[in-house]
């Protein structure tokens, strides 16, 4: 991987010697901003370019390159990759599109590079891409005129995107932002994001902070795996988030797209930054070049009334405390400076000062409170008269930021040219508006509870997950009978993993009812593989008093079914002992074809799709991972007690949570597992799972079948 980055040598295939092309900018580029390796060209004639020499063929190369630009038509592809393979030449950047972005029926072109590829050992970035910028060592790769290539930084950026990315080229220079390296990787036929972050992440050096451009994942737990396991700050913009979306970014770069609320978890889960858009991917970053907020304790410092306001509104949106300043910092402040306007609170009106040295005093003795956790500062000023000061100042903080390790976010209000030259050319990180600035406090903070949840989330039990396994083997009949578990069956799965579920008794015949004995009241529900929702079809009867009752819904339920699908397959009814009220939750889990093994919480019964209060994780997840699920819910506040209810069992929650996650991790065959509702009770006296559905792979279904 390092050697696309570092290359002593490249050959571009498909420059012209008569006039501008692709290719030939991508020389021109390498040759005027200074790198320092060899050059090669291929074009249809021999010839040179600015001293570079261009052969006809690259076979007829005097050495071999490390790495080959391929820009020529799409139908010539194949032809010059065999080449760059009996040349030796194992590195190739494919930069040509109308592959299967363009249309399906052009996979098979796609197919027939791999398949080159794989012959010679060949590693290749794209098609359809703008290839790799190296800063440090004037690598470029992308085919637009680059005048003057920034100065070399620590920010590296991968775009599944060449228009997004040379967008980002230019927004993030212009906001002071130096990047290290750029990765276009286009249609990801053979390396895809995962192989690059695990570069930047673990192997490069010169990378801080890492930026994302994607569509869709090719490989998402992969990437999550990295992500989690990275001290670099990892910042996703992630677009495809819609149906509309999804067929638009299919035409443009054959991506895939994943339920976005999975997306979310698995960012939250490995401590990823998620930003919406470009404005707010710069401001992570900014947010990323200073100390970390590890609080929700703001101070906040401005020039302005009117300022202070707003600012306050902004904590109260981004949920930041303005805690109160002490007595001891008060006659502090009042011995730097005393007016009898300014009133010493938070937040603390610095209108009526004019001294710029006051200004750095108070940001010292501010952001050396330890109840203080990071600053905003509103900087209002007339550059005609201040612009020297506020430079002088902005250093000033700069320093104290590094001295005291916290953060301070600066709104600068100013006029626009003084706005964007300060912007573009101080090191210190600015917003335009206290808004701007308090959310750039709430990315910081966000992403260091998210660190820490992360770092300490504790131990999966494995040796737990080991028997849920093997406790898979009480459906070994359900399998050879290639069949999905029923309702009975997937009870009786969950009872074995150590689920609490109801225990009842399958009744298949009238007959069957008055030869058992029941524990009454009792419930009945249907037990059909045509009635998945069991109240689309009346399929469910509470509070049966007696045999008599039980004989009638066992009649009017099956009836029932035949009428909701006459071709219906009737299986029975299953009954069991009322469970005492509670308040219903639903927990399930899934394969998803782009993460991999989820569980979900939420709250449950038959309002689960109507309210939506869910929360996902990436399975397995460890006991304080499932206790942060029931956290993130809207109706968490239940475990807390609410409105003098007692407060709800977590304990007992998180650990069905976690052992469901353990089963969709374990055992190949599920694909799809989920008990709702599950009765939660007060603290301490447990919970009940009521229902179970089961669904197996299909793959799995089909296989078992063949070989019974």
């Amino acid at each position: 991987m390092k050697t696309f980055f570092y290359p002593e040598s490249m050959v571009v295939v498909g420059v012209s010697l008569t006039k501008i092309n692709l290719g030939k900018i991508i020389l021109l580029n390498n040759i005027r901003q200074g790198y320092k390796g060899i050059l090669y060209g291929v074009s249809t004639h021999e010839g040179e370019i600015e001293g570079v020499i261009v052969y006809k063929d690259i076979l007829d190369l005097p050495t071999t390159p490390d790495v080959a630009i391929i820009i020529t038509p799409a139908k010539t592809v194949p032809e010059q990759l065999e080449k760059c393979g009996k040349k030796g030449i194992c590195h190739v950047v494919i930069e040509s599109g109308g592959f299967s972005e363009y249309s399906e029926q052009e996979q098979s072109m796609e197919e027939q590079i791999l398949g080159i590829a794989k012959k010679y050992g060949i590693q290749i970035i794209g098609p359809n891409c703008i290839g790799i910028i190296n800063f440090e060592e004037k690598v470029i790769m992308p085919f637009a005129f680059i005048q003057n290539i920034p100065e070399a930084g620590q920010v590296s950026l991968i775009s599944q995107s060449g228009g997004i990315g040379n967008t980002y080229l230019h927004a993030l220079p212009e906001n002071h932002i130096f990047m290290n390296k750029f990765i276009s990787i286009g249609n990801k036929l053979m390396l895809d994001e995962v192989d690059f972050l695990n570069y930047l992440v673990n192997e490069d050096e010169a990378t801080r902070i890492i930026l994302c451009y994607l569509e869709g994942f090719n490989r998402g737990k992969e990437f999550f795996e990295i992500a989690r396991l990275s001290e670099k700050p990892i910042i996703v913009h992630k677009s495809n988030r819609s149906p509309i979306s999804a067929k638009i970014a299919q035409s443009h770069t054959t991506a895939l797209s994943a339920s976005d609320a999975i997306v979310d978890a698995a960012f939250a889960q490995s401590g990823v930054i998620r930003a919406e858009d470009e404005e707010e991917m710069i401001k992570a970053v900014k947010a990323m070049q200073l100390p970390l907020m590890k609080g929700r304790n703001v101070a906040v410092l401005s020039r302005s009334g009117g300022h202070a306001v707003i600012s306050a509104d902004a904590c109260a949106k981004y949920n930041f405390n303005l805690v109160s300043f002490p007595q001891s910092y008060i006659d502090i402040i009042r011995t730097i400076y005393n007016t009898r306007i300014i009133a010493h609170q938070n937040p603390l009106d610095l209108g009526e000062i004019f001294d710029y040295t006051i200004f750095g005093r108070i940001v010292e003795e501010t952001i050396k409170l330890d109840n203080v956790d990071g600053i905003l500062f509103n900087h209002l000023y007339q550059s005609e008269y201040e612009a020297t000061m506020s430079r002088t100042f902005l250093d000033t903080v700069e320093r104290l930021i590094k001295q005291y390790n916290k953060p301070v976010m600066i709104a600068m209000i100013s006029d626009a040219q003084e706005m964007l030259d300060i912007n573009m050319n101080h090191p210190m990180p600015i917003f335009n508006t206290p808004y701007s600035a308090a959310h750039a406090l709430a990315i910081s903070a966000e992403y260091y509870q998210k660190k820490q949840m992360r770092n300490n989330r504790g131990e999966i039990d494995y040796r737990k997950m080991e028997k849920v396994k093997q406790d898979f083997a009480v459906l070994n009949d359900v399998l050879c009978n290639n069949k999905n578990p029923l309702l009975h069956e997937s009870i009786s799965f969950c009872e074995s993993i150590g689920l609490p579920i109801v225990n009842g008794a399958l009744i298949t015949t009238v007959d069957e009812i008055y030869e058992k004995e029941f524990q009454f009241p009792v419930v009945a529900k249907i037990v059909s593989p045509d009635a998945t929702h069991k109240t689309e079809v009346d399929g469910v009867r509470l509070n049966i008093m007696d045999v008599e009752q039980l004989e009638d819904a066992f009649i009017d339920m099956k009836q029932s079914l035949y009428d909701y699908n006459p071709n219906a397959v009737f299986k029975g009814i299953y009954v069991h002992t009322m469970a005492k009220a509670g308040v219903e939750f639903i927990v399930g889990a899934q394969k998803d074809a782009v993460f991999g093994p989820i569980v979900m919480v939420g709250l449950g019964g038959i309002y689960v799709e109507l309210f939506k209060d869910i929360a996902i994780r990436l399975a397995p997840v460890t006991k304080v991972e499932a206790w942060d699920m029931i956290q993130q819910l809207k109706s968490a506040q239940l475990f807390d007690g609410f409105r003098g209810k007692e407060p709800l069992d977590a304990e007992a929650l998180s650990e069905v949570i976690m052992t469901l996650s353990y089963a969709i991790s374990a055992i190949d065959e599920i694909a799809d597992i989920e008990c709702n509702p599950v009765m939660v009770y007060p603290k301490g006296e447990g919970c009940i799972a009521v229902d179970a559905r089961m669904v197996l792979q299909k793959q799995t279904i089909v296989s078992k079948a063949t070989t019974s």
